[in-house]
């Protein structure tokens, strides 16, 4: 069976338009905390009240998926909505996906205490400052994707992501068969890792527009 896709179940459905703005609430607390975390790491910015522009913003985060998510389950506990359950499924993966964005930029920035003292910060720039843009630029994208059903955009975002995974993936190949001290290395491997996982599951967002609800997280992958 395939469903719908994501504009026409929002078509059908008002009470899907406020948890659409919820998560792009999410995804902008995201957002922010990478400009922060990736700003200390990378460019050595000053490591300013993490508390506030990174934990707090992460604990905001889980607030409104669990909102979101007690939101869907009362919907769905009304009488005859059996017809919202695609809309229900769409909104339980994307949240998910968004908690774990937070998750995963607090990882980037624990890489900020592993890092050496004094670190080199054109090393850091040097692999990390591109990467890092194009991340940034992500955000905005997938967040407009989803909001406004941009099929066309969403597609765009999958796409660049996994081209992203792949050049991260090269990227690490390069890092570790490297001269560049243990200690660095292994900082930027990991920056690396948790970037891919950044745009993975960006990726995964945007499969929500593109993709059948029964095919979410799957876009491009072959049925066997």
């Amino acid at each position: 069976m395939r469903f719908g896709s994501i504009l026409d179940l929002f078509k059908e459905d008002n009470w899907s338009n406020d948890l659409v703005e919820q998560i792009g609430e999410m995804l902008e607390l995201a957002e922010s905390m990478f400009t922060f975390a990736s700003g200390v790491v990378v460019n050595g910015d000053p490591d300013t009240d993490p508390q506030a522009n990174l934990y707090s913003r992460d604990k905001k985060i889980n607030k409104l998926e669990r909102k979101i998510r007690r939101r869907v389950v009362s919907r769905l506990s009304v009488k005859g909505s059996r017809a919202e359950v695609p809309s229900a499924l769409i909104f339980m993966n994307v949240v998910k996906d968004g908690e774990r964005l937070g998750d995963y930029i607090k990882n980037v920035h624990e890489i900020y205490d592993m890092q050496p003292e004094n670190p080199d910060r054109a090393l850091y720039q040097k692999w990390l400052s591109e990467p890092s843009k194009v991340i940034s630029e992500l955000f905005g994208r997938t967040r407009g994707a989803f909001s406004e059903s941009d099929e066309a955009l969403a597609g765009m975002v999958i796409k660049q992501a996994k081209s992203q995974g792949r050049e991260y993936e090269k990227m690490i190949r390069e890092i570790t068969a490297s001269s560049i001290p243990t200690h660095d290395a292994v900082c930027l491997v990991l920056v690396l890792r948790f970037y891919k996982r950044l745009v993975a599951h960006m990726s995964n967002i945007c499969s929500t527009v593109v993709m059948p609800v029964d095919m979410i997280d799957f876009y491009d992958e072959p049925e066997h």
